[in-house]
């Protein structure tokens, strides 16, 4: 008789940790649609019932997987933000996340059944708060920037970057301008990112 397999007893957080990493290289290489909890299982060296217990079902594990991106997401925009001027860094890294796969994760999330809850998160406020730290600090004496502005593009650069990763590529290849999509793209960025700046400036 073959001897069984004797399971690792893992503290809850770091079999979730185990079994993030391992369905995020699942949807990285097939998307969503890849997820397979039984080979997720496998490659983090959990049971099954495991990731039932941490996630719920397979949606759940992909809406974790998505909160995930977010948050790393939010750390380094937030992160950036204290080194860089209005704007810059953090639009750089928000378009550079969406084209990595957050958007796509990100509709299909959307369009689940049951779709994911918004608003639960203080993720969004703590890039608007983060950014709106930044424009006091630019600001002049007495001059007090109206967070409602933050808030706006906050709301412009995420709409921006979530449409750009979806349908960018494909708005420039329609173009037929001759020019590499890659340096368009970074064309577009680097326009977006000064336009953005240009209007906090003005704001400030």
């Amino acid at each position: 008789m073959a001897a069984r397999e004797k399971r690792v007893r893992r503290r809850p957080e770091e079999a979730r940790a185990l079994i993030l990493d391992a369905a995020e290289k699942s949807m990285a290489a097939d998307g969503p649609a890849g997820i397979r909890l039984q080979d997720v299982a496998k490659a983090a060296g959990v049971s099954h019932p495991t990731i039932l217990h941490h996630f719920g079902s397979r949606e759940g594990l992909v809406r974790a997987l998505n909160l995930r991106t977010l948050e790393d997401l939010t750390r380094t925009v937030v992160d950036r933000m204290a080194d860089a001027k209005p704007g810059e860094d953090g639009i750089a890294h928000t378009f550079a996340a969406y084209r990595g796969g957050l958007a796509r994760r990100m509709v299909w999330s959307i369009q689940s059944d049951p779709p994911p809850a918004i608003g639960q998160t203080p993720l969004f406020d703590n890039v608007v708060q983060s950014l709106h730290a930044l424009r006091q600090s630019f600001s002049g004496p007495g001059v007090e920037p109206d967070i409602a502005d933050t808030r706006a593009v906050v709301h412009l650069v995420t709409v921006a970057a979530l449409g750009d990763a979806l349908i960018g590529a494909r708005l420039r290849a329609s173009a037929n301008q001759g020019e590499d999509e890659r340096a368009q793209g970074a064309a577009f960025e680097k326009w977006f990112s000064d336009l953005i700046a240009l209007f906090l400036r003005s704001k400030a």
